[in-house]
């Protein structure tokens, strides 16, 4: 297994993109640029191969200060293939490692993109890799499924709330240009302070959306009850797949169950339009037991990964 690190055009990494069964978003072009921007984390992406044959690919953010090296390596690597091998993480793993050893002054941050098992730690911990206190887990909806199907997997109390939502009639609008951008992430940061939810600054999210919005890859869906917001959600696409990226509701939104309607619509907006797969985003069972709740009550696959690993 090596790295082919050649640089590439946009267009060039959207097609390998498409490649990818399940992109997240840590691992798309607007999180990169908004690293770059608002972190100072220059971006370096590379084609993983066997044989001389592309099998996935990953995004890094770097920083580098003098003899001060910062490596992030957020969900990653993103394979080809479904199903990868075993062997392919033990494989990843040392040529990571090779790549970026341990030394002083280096300091690594590895989230991988995959499945937790013992067998998968022992694994990162002979090549040498650290395990940290940090967990991951997301929920995975499979937009290939029939709407039939999708409405039948959700868990009854999360169907009756979205029964609920739906007889209140809310009206849901789409935007797909971002004039309703500013208003969406000042209601956001305004729920996000209340709340005191950890989120990433809606600065981050705005320079994510100056290039996503660019390419017609983020919507904001609104529910409005008479003529008024009560709830809004910010919808990201990559590749093949999109994710349920932040969102916000008021006293009015919740007793009208918005956030079923507008998930359940997104769900159905996202598979005419022919993604694949919608990534939930982060849950926490043991912190956030409520948005856990919510979550994996709409039936998809919940991802647990390995944690974080230096």
């Amino acid at each position: 297994m090596q790295f082919d690190w050649t640089d590439r055009s946009v267009a060039d990494w959207r097609q390998l993109y498409e490649k990818i069964p399940r992109l997240n978003v840590l691992q798309s072009m607007p999180f990169a640029r908004a690293a770059r921007l608002l972190d100072r984390k220059a971006t370096r992406l590379a084609v993983i191969e066997r044989a001389g044959e592309g099998v996935g690919l990953m995004a890094i953010q770097e920083i580098k200060l003098g003899p001060v090296h910062i490596v992030d390596l957020y969900r990653g690597p993103l394979w080809f293939s479904e199903n990868p091998p075993e062997s392919w993480l033990s494989d990843f793993a040392r040529l990571f490692n090779q790549t970026f050893p341990r030394r002083i002054l280096r300091r690594r941050r590895w989230l991988p993109e995959w499945r937790d098992s013992e067998v998968a730690r022992q694994v990162m911990c002979a090549i040498g890799f650290k395990a940290k206190p940090m967990s991951f887990e997301t929920v995975w909806m499979d937009l290939g499924l029939s709407e039939a199907e999708l409405r039948a997997g959700l868990h009854p109390k999360w169907r009756n709330a979205l029964n609920k939502g739906e007889r209140c009639n809310l009206e849901i609008v789409e935007d797909w240009t971002g004039s309703t951008g500013k208003a969406f992430l000042q209601q956001y940061d305004i729920d996000k302070s209340i709340k005191k939810y950890y989120g990433r600054s809606p600065r981050f999210i705005a320079a994510e959306l100056a290039l996503a919005l660019r390419s017609r890859e983020a919507v904001f869906i609104w529910a409005c009850e008479n003529k008024v917001p009560v709830a809004s959600i910010l919808i990201l696409m990559h590749g093949n797949s999109a994710t349920y990226r932040i969102s916000w509701t008021t006293d009015e939104g919740r007793k009208a169950n918005a956030h079923n309607v507008l998930l359940w619509y997104a769900i159905k907006l996202l598979k005419s339009k022919g993604y694949a797969y919608l990534d939930l985003g982060g849950i926490e069972p043991h912190a956030a037991e409520g948005l856990t709740a919510f979550k994996s009550g709409m039936g998809g696959d919940v991802l647990k990964l390995m944690g974080v690993f230096s």
